[in-house]
């Protein structure tokens, strides 16, 4: 039996109030501590860490923890993955198979010098009062900011990107300068631009950034740039997503956060941002152009930038200028000239919309399906009894007024098509939308169903064809006027199940997993199941 029963030894210790005791640059109470998480204290337990124990607290079993016994402990294994899981249920733990998700408690393991958490849930993470920690293992968590600054001894670390992560619960940055013992360095699949490796000249073990975007973006190209010394002193299996900085050429790219924004004094941060530091300036033009117009529209902070030599990013501000006219949405299509002492990464735009908050059309965007799930029927949206992802895809529409709306020659684009201007649904003529109605149009299939009793259609193109990453669906109006854009990029890629707003028709676009209703779509029907 691999519980340890100490609860009369707590209890002794609750009722003997002592001073805490200071142990470096954390107070360590005498007292024990509640470990919140269940998962957490009863895996500690099962590994017999020192110093954590079981207590029986009215009808609840809850984990605790005597920081004076835990500072002693070196290392914690605590993966979740599959065969740990197994193990773990084979020795009867209750939360074998719940993933952790606290680590409150962790920051009294002052002497910790290994750490595993593979395959947990892990959304934050404290590591600062771990100053002996030599090797960290958070392989398939959900750590979008990891604060390294105060584990100077640091030799490894491995952290892989969960493929179930959104966005903000991927590595952007990282800040390594203080982990000058670093040898192994393992971070596939996040969303590094560009890394700083210059205070880490003892990586020679492996050095693994594949997967990431770098700054062309492309996620299969090897163009994060890093020391040539470090480069050189790893094998070619070794090194991968990574160029030499003695063989790279000096990158600018453009980006901007966030691309769409409100009329009403939104604003978008654009940053042109170098892959390499150079010794020189480097000077980039900024153009613009587009349906919407300088100094009527936005106006721009700076037009020209300048990247100090030695920096590696600027930034300037776009701001909306508000006004009372009906425009519908436009956009600001933005490219650079006269790049000096540097290659631009690419001549394609980047593309901004400005929303218009004086439209008068009441249509809204409730949910999108554009990545049906392919795990069997769980993605037959259209519920004809086959799953066919182009067929399965959908859009609901919802008359959000107290009076019919007539969408008649409405027309749906993805990215692609509206550069082409080939509509992929002509909405047909007589198409109206009864007040607080319901619009849902598929990609194809026999949509069977009752769907809430919506006006449900088929693409007139054969598929909406919306790709799960860089597309931005497009709805105009008979007239050609832009009234909805949804831009897929801030979602995550492969979400398996629509996006719909939460609260239905006023709220923020939510995944089904976050709502966890046991849905993964309701076309024609509220977020609930529910008609509207």
């Amino acid at each position: 039996m691999y519980i340890l029963s100490v609860t009369a030894l707590l209890l002794g210790v609750v009722s003997c109030k002592t001073d805490d005791v200071e142990e470096g640059s954390i107070i360590v109470p005498t007292d024990p501590v509640l470990i919140p998480d269940a998962a957490f204290g009863e895996y500690l337990l099962y590994n017999q860490t020192p110093g954590v124990y079981e207590q029986q607290d009215g009808n609840e079993i809850n984990y605790y923890l005597n920081p004076t016994e835990v500072i002693s402990v070196s290392e914690l294994l605590l993966s979740k993955t599959a065969s740990n899981i197994e193990t773990l249920q084979k020795a009867g733990l209750a939360t074998a198979d719940v993933k952790i998700t606290d680590l409150s408690g962790l920051e009294y393991f002052i002497g910790l010098q290994r750490l595993a958490l593979t395959s947990n849930s892990v959304r934050e993470i404290d590591l600062t009062s771990l100053s002996a920690l030599e090797q960290l293992e958070i392989n398939f968590n959900l750590i979008g900011q990891l604060d390294l600054s105060g584990n100077p001894e640091l030799t490894t670390l491995r952290y892989h990107g969960s493929g179930n992560a959104e966005e903000s619960e991927l590595l952007s940055e990282l800040d390594l300068s203080a982990n000058t013992q670093l040898r192994h360095l393992f971070l596939p699949d996040h969303n590094l631009v560009n890394i700083d490796l210059s205070n880490n000249p003892n990586i020679d073990e492996m050095l693994d950034l594949s997967g990431n975007p770098g700054p062309d973006s492309d996620t299969d190209t090897a163009d994060i740039v890093v020391p040539d010394a470090i480069y050189n002193q790893l094998g070619e299996g070794n090194r991968l997503g990574v160029i030499s900085d003695a063989h790279a050429e000096t990158i600018v790219t453009l980006t901007a956060a966030p691309s769409t924004f409100s009329e009403d004094e939104g604003a978008s941060v654009i940053t042109a941002s170098l892959n390499m530091a150079t010794d020189k300036d480097v000077t980039i033009n900024l153009n613009f152009s587009g349906s919407a117009t300088l100094d009527e529209d936005y106006t721009v902070e700076n037009t020209s930038l300048v990247i100090p030599a030695g920096e590696t990013s600027i930034t300037t501000t776009i701001t909306a200028i508000q006004d009372a006219d009906e425009e519908g949405n436009e956009t600001i299509e933005i490219t650079a000239s006269d790049v000096q002492n540097a290659e631009l990464n690419t001549s394609s735009p980047l593309i901004l919309t400005i929303e218009d908050d004086d439209k008068s059309i009441p249509l809204v965007l409730n949910e999108i399906l554009y990545d049906p799930s392919n795990s069997g029927l769980d993605g037959d949206a259209n519920g004809d009894g086959v799953y066919a992802q182009n067929e399965d895809e959908f859009i609901e529409l919802y008359n959000d007024s107290d009076e019919a709306l007539d969408v008649s020659g409405f027309k749906v684009y993805d990215t692609e098509n509206l550069a082409a201007d080939i509509p992929n649904h002509l909405i047909p003529e007589g198409t109206v939308i009864p007040a607080h109605g319901v619009l849902v149009i598929f990609g194809g299939g026999t949509p069977t169903g009752d769907f809430g009793g919506a006006i449900v259609q088929t693409s007139t193109f054969g598929d909406l064809n919306l790709n799960n990453d860089a597309d931005i669906l497009t709805i105009t109006d008979a007239d050609g006027k832009v009234i909805i854009t949804f831009d897929v990029e801030p979602y995550s890629n492969n979400p398996n199940e629509a996006l719909t707003r939460y609260p239905d028709v006023t709220g923020e676009f939510t995944r089904y997993k976050d709502i966890d209703n046991g849905f993964k779509f309701t076309p024609g029907t509220k977020a609930d199941g529910s008609p509207f």
